[in-house]
């Protein structure tokens, strides 16, 4: 007599998984072209990718209370409501962003960057049953990336590439500060931050435990 039947342990990638984690492998690939071809997708797309990195900021916390409320016990039209209920309330700030750039756009790439990081839930990557759990570990994973992305790029030497000073003037970036003064930085940060969001998301983001991951607010009880 055998006892209970086990599961076996994922391995490989998963076709959900592979349609997560496309939109980021692709924005990657537009960071490390521009990066090496500024000018390829556009003579200012260095400003374009500089706010994508701003609003991304603002989009690790919203897509985690986002993709809890998506998640939570309730019918589907309250889950609706209370998605957009809570983006338009961060597209407030995003609004802020858009301002500042003189730039409409900011506003639909925000969604669209919030879309992007609720692509686990809506493609079902989650087990049945830790859709929370996996949502959380979704938002640590975005935090650690984005720290881990931004503290180097900011303090180490980052090659610049084909973003020449002549590039930097082309851009006309608005403000002052180290992105605006050395915008390769950001644009190098980008390309890791993606990076790194695409493989995590080819997985599952299997490799951080669940222990770890603790959303934004909350804290773990252990029995």
């Amino acid at each position: 007599m055998t006892g209970p039947s086990q599961a076996p342990a994922q391995r490989g990638i998963e076709i959900q998984n592979l349609f997560s984690a496309i939109p980021d492998l692709a924005l990657a690939g537009t960071y490390l072209l521009t990066w090496l071809a500024p000018t390829t997708l556009g003579d200012r797309v260095i400003g374009s990718l500089m706010l994508v990195m701003l609003l991304e900021f603002i989009n690790v916390h919203s897509a985690a209370i986002m993709g809890n409320a998506l998640v939570a016990p309730g019918a589907p039209r309250g889950k609706v409501v209370a998605v957009v209920g809570l983006g338009s309330f961060y597209t407030l700030f995003v609004g802020a962003f858009a301002l500042a750039f003189q730039r409409w756009w900011p506003l639909v790439a925000f969604w669209g960057l919030t879309l992007n990081r609720l692509t686990p839930v809506l493609f079902g990557q989650a087990p049945r049953g830790k859709e929370k759990q996996f949502v959380q570990r979704s938002w640590a994973v975005g935090a650690m990336l984005y720290l881990a992305g931004v503290f180097p790029t900011t303090i180490a030497p980052v090659p610049r590439f084909g973003i020449t000073e002549e590039v930097v003037r082309a851009q006309d970036l608005p403000g002052s500060g180290l992105w605006i003064d050395e915008p390769w930085r950001v644009i190098a940060f980008g390309f890791l931050y993606f990076t790194g969001w695409g493989i995590s998301e080819l997985y599952a983001h299997r490799w951080l435990p669940e222990e770890r991951a603790t959303e934004p607010g909350t804290s773990q009880r252990r029995p």
